[in-house]
C-alpha cells in the first residue's frame, strides 16, 4: 500500500501502459525525497527477502534501478503514443515541420515550459535539427524529469541491494524479481497443492479440502490470481514456484458460524451468520470456515476474493 495510499501523496503515477512511474509533479519538492528513499528501501528489502510485491513499474524506471541511461527507444515503454508521434517528425518534410511551429522547449503543463537547450524557446525546429530535437525531448522525459525522486529511491534501494547484484538483469527480469512471473496466466494449482499445509483439524483427504481445490481449478485465470492475492497479498506466483514461499502456504479450518460480534457459535447450530473465508497475508494463511457443500464454499470464496476483503475481516 505504500506505493499508492489514498490519503497520502501519490508518489507514483500511472503510465498509459498501466505501469508506475515517478510522479513528476514533485520535481521541485526536496522535502519529499526522504519518502522516495524510504520506498526504495522497502522495495530493496522485499527483493532481498524474496517477498513479491504487486506494483508493476515502467521499464525506464527499472533501467534507472539497474544503473542504465534511457534512450529514445525506451520511450515506447513509457508512452507508446507519444513515442510514435515524436518519431514521426523524422519522416516529415521541411515544410510540414515548419508548419508545426515547434521550438526547442517542452510544455510540461499549462504553466510550465522547459528549454531543451540554452535559449531553446527562440530556436525553431527545422528539418536540419529535428533529430537533435527528438533526442533532447526523449532525454528530458526519460532521464531528467523525476530524476531527483528516482535518485532518492535508488539511494534507498541500494542501501539493501548493491548495484553489482542487479547489473546482470534486464529491466524485464528485474520486474519478475520484484513481482513474480506475469507470463503464467493463472496459477500452478497442482504446484500449490503439493506444498500446501493444513491446520485446525484439516486433512487433504477431507471433502472440504477436495472441494476447495476443485473450485480453485475451475476458476478463471483472473479469479485464480485474485485468490492468490487474497491469500498472499501478491497476485503472481513466486519465480521458483510455491515451494519457495516463506512461510509455506497453509489452510486453517475455522467454525462455520459466528454471532454478530464475530464470536464462534457451536458446531451444528443453525443460528448465527455464515462466515466468509479470511486470510493473514503475512503468514500466507487462508482461514476456511467448515462449509457443508462445494457450492457454499464456491459462493463464499468467490465473494471474498472478488471484494478483496479478507484481511480486514479477520
Amino acid at each position: 500500500g505504500a506505493f499508492t495510499e489514498p490519503h497520502h501523496p501519490d508518489f507514483f503515477s500511472v503510465t498509459p501502459l498501466q505501469t508506475l512511474k515517478v510522479n513528476t509533479t514533485f520535481d521541485g519538492d526536496y522535502g519529499i525525497l526522504l519518502n522516495y528513499e524510504f520506498l526504495g528501501r522497502v522495495l530493496g528489502k522485499a527483493i532481498y527477502e524474496s517477498i513479491l510485491v504487486e506494483p508493476q513499474f515502467c521499464l525506464p524506471f527499472l533501467n534507472k534501478l539497474l544503473g542504465k541511461q534511457n534512450s529514445l527507444d525506451d520511450l515506447k515503454n513509457l508512452d507508446p503514443e507519444y513515442y510514435k508521434n515524436l518519431k514521426s517528425l523524422r519522416l516529415m518534410s521541411a515544410q510540414e515541420i515548419n508548419d508545426l511551429g515547434l521550438t526547442f522547449e517542452l510544455h510540461e503543463s499549462a504553466t510550465t515550459t522547459i528549454e531543451l537547450m540554452p535559449g531553446g524557446s527562440t530556436i525553431p525546429v527545422t528539418k536540419e535539427n529535428v533529430i537533435q530535437y527528438i533526442h533532447l525531448v526523449s532525454h528530458q522525459k526519460m532521464n531528467v524529469r523525476g530524476s531527483r525522486q528516482t535518485s532518492a529511491f535508488l539511494n534507498g534501494f541500494r542501501d539493501i541491494v548493491p548495484a553489482q547484484w542487479v547489473r546482470l538483469f534486464s529491466a524485464y527480469e528485474l520486474q519478475k524479481l520484484i513481482s513474480g512471473d506475469d507470463a503464467v496466466k493463472g496459477i500452478d494449482v497442482q504446484g500449490m497443492m503439493n506444498v500446501m499445509r493444513y491446520s485446525g483439524g484439516l486433512h487433504p483427504s477431507q471433502p472440504i479440502v477436495q472441494w476447495l481445490w476443485q473450485v480453485v481449478n475451475e476458476m478463471t485465470p483472473d479469479q485464480q490470481r485474485k485468490f492468490l492475492k487474497f491469500m498472499t497479498s501478491c497476485s503472481r506466483q513466486p519465480l521458483l514456484g510455491f515451494g519457495s514461499m516463506v512461510p509455506a502456504p497453509c489452510i486453517q479450518q475455522t467454525r462455520l458460524r459466528e454471532d454478530d460480534y464475530g464470536n464462534d457459535i457451536a458446531e451444528g447450530s443453525a443460528i448465527g451468520n455464515v462466515r466468509l473465508p479470511t486470510s493473514s497475508t503475512c503468514m500466507n494463511l487462508l482461514k476456511l470456515p467448515k462449509y457443508t457443500s462445494k457450492e457454499m464454499l464456491r459462493e463464499k470464496l468467490l465473494y471474498a476474493i472478488e471484494s478483496a476483503a479478507g484481511f480486514e475481516l479477520s
